[in-house]
């Protein structure tokens, strides 16, 4: 066995493929076992100590495409999903964003406790697509050998809807509220006086359209069904058209929200609607994640081959919700937010051609950072 290899959370040691292979003939020589395993309806794993895999049922191979349970032998399960960071530091389990995995968390807790059961969010490193788990993991021995059996239920589905409805209905109703509001008072005030309501007005109606198209777009991007279209944007033009929509935001929460001098203006290709949906999370979060009279600062430039739209604030993320910035369901502002981070994230990588990260640090603050292609 490998030992003392780098690791930010469980162990790197994994076995040689001539220990994968006896134990997996430990398991397999239980015809019994093998039998339960093909026949349940949820996707099942025989995981040696190492968390590494000497044995699937066929649901799980179906679902990754294998023809061969030789194929995955040896893996572990974030390398067989294809997760993000599952080949990251020294494999599944070992990168710093695995200690927020629930499977693996199950996997460990079960070798002290017999069984554990948690949740974990996975998204697809090729196919920028998540895939939410239900995880209950087993300690067991077969013929006197120790093995973790894990079992996984796809609740994606479930997640997805769930989510998706609380924050439509929490966002559409929160701008209704405020429409309703208004026409509540309207007739009460005085006609010289009555603009400066419409202009709330129509401010309000304006974003109840920009909800309702927001989500609709996430839907089709998570269902495949989304067509990118092209437009030739200007960089600068079309960062000063977004930020419009939000400078009234940031004044009724006394913040700033302003255009770097160094911020360029080039001619690029790219799907608009996206990209509005893209910067305007952006920036909305950094104005929701700021105190009264902060600043928030906007950039574009060309950089090499690429062009890289920033948004910063002073703020910090803590280091532990950094880890799951980019899943979905996660917020640091509440049960019924979550997708705001995780759609620019799918937006941008699976459609857009680009990338987006972040940096968050004490001396440096918060920078959300998108690269697209020219």
């Amino acid at each position: 066995m490998t030992s003392s290899l780098l690791t930010c959370f469980a162990s790197a040691e994994r076995s040689p493929q001539s220990e994968i292979l006896r134990q997996y003939q430990v398991v397999v020589d239980n015809k019994d076992l093998v039998t339960f395993l093909n026949g349940v309806a949820s996707m099942v794993s025989v995981l040696n100590v190492n968390r590494q895999i000497v044995f699937v049922n066929k649901l799980i191979l179906n679902m990754v495409g294998a023809s061969d349970i030789q194929e995955v032998l040896g893996k572990r399960l974030g390398e067989l999903f294809g997760c993000q960071h599952a080949f990251e530091f020294n494999g599944c389990g070992t990168s710093p964003h695995c200690s927020a995995c629930g499977a693996v968390r199950t996997m460990l807790a079960c070798t002290r406790s017999t069984e554990s059961i948690d949740e974990c969010s996975l998204t697809n490193d090729d196919e920028k697509l998540t895939l939410d788990l239900r995880v209950h993991s087993t300690f067991t021995k077969v013929y006197g050998e120790e093995f973790i059996i894990c079992s996984l239920f796809d609740i994606s589905n479930e997640k997805r809807r769930g989510v998706m409805e609380r924050i439509f209905f929490h966002d559409i109703m929160n701008t209704i509220n405020g429409i309703s509001g208004i026409a509540q008072v309207l007739p009460k005030i005085a006609p010289d006086k009555q603009s400066i309501y419409l202009s709330h007005l129509t401010r309000l109606m304006n974003s109840l359209t920009e909800e309702i198209q927001s989500h609709r777009v996430l839907t089709l991007a998570e269902k495949n069904e989304y067509r990118v279209a092209q437009h030739q944007v200007f960089s600068l033009d079309f960062i000063r058209d977004e930020m419009e929509k939000y400078q009234q935001m940031a004044a009724l929460e006394a913040k700033e929200v302003r255009i770097t001098d160094d911020s360029e203006n080039h001619s690029f290709i790219t799907d608009k609607t996206l990209l509005s949906r893209v910067l305007g999370n952006m920036i909305k979060n950094a104005i929701e994640a700021e105190h009264a009279g902060a600043l928030i600062e906007v950039c574009v430039r060309k950089i090499d081959d690429h062009l890289q739209i920033s948004v910063h604030n002073d703020g910090v993320i803590p280091k532990r919700d950094q880890l799951q910035v980019f899943n979905r369901s996660f917020s640091t502002k509440g049960e019924n937010r979550g997708l705001g981070t995780y759609s620019m994230k799918l937006l941008t990588e699976k459609y857009l051609n680009g990338k987006i990260g972040f940096v968050s640090r004490k001396d440096h603050g918060t920078t959300f950072t998108v690269q697209l292609p020219i």
